[in-house]
């Protein structure tokens, strides 16, 4: 995702907030957030990665298994950490291992760098 479909997305989520529903921060408080927060999108893997487990790719580095970072959800900057399962392989095998975090995926996160 590049900046203007993040920006898309954001206003989308704007929308819902003014709706009632999603996020409660205003769109000057996200600009503001991103103007003093660099950040970057956790990414698939390399395709040339022939690895079973192979690493997630934040710009244009592969992660390791047990890393932390602190990650942007509609509520808000939480510090999770990621991990690998053995089963499934791919991509797949990455998870959240923070409580209240596993049924999401990582791979799409926009984290702090």
């Amino acid at each position: 995702m590049n900046r203007q479909e993040f920006e898309e997305k954001l206003e989308r989520g704007i929308a819902q907030v003014r709706a009632g529903q999603g996020i409660v921060k205003t769109m000057e408080e996200l600009e503001r957030m991103a103007e003093e927060t660099r950040i970057a999108q956790l990414q698939l893997p390399d395709p040339a990665d022939a690895d079973p487990h192979p690493r997630l790719l934040l710009e244009g580095q592969g992660i390791h298994a047990g890393e932390g970072f602190t990650a942007m959800f509609p509520d808000g900057w939480h510090d999770i950490t990621l991990e690998v399962s053995w089963e499934p392989t791919g991509p797949g095998c990455w998870y959240i291992s923070t409580p209240g975090f596993s049924d999401i995926c990582p791979i799409g996160l926009f984290v702090k760098v």
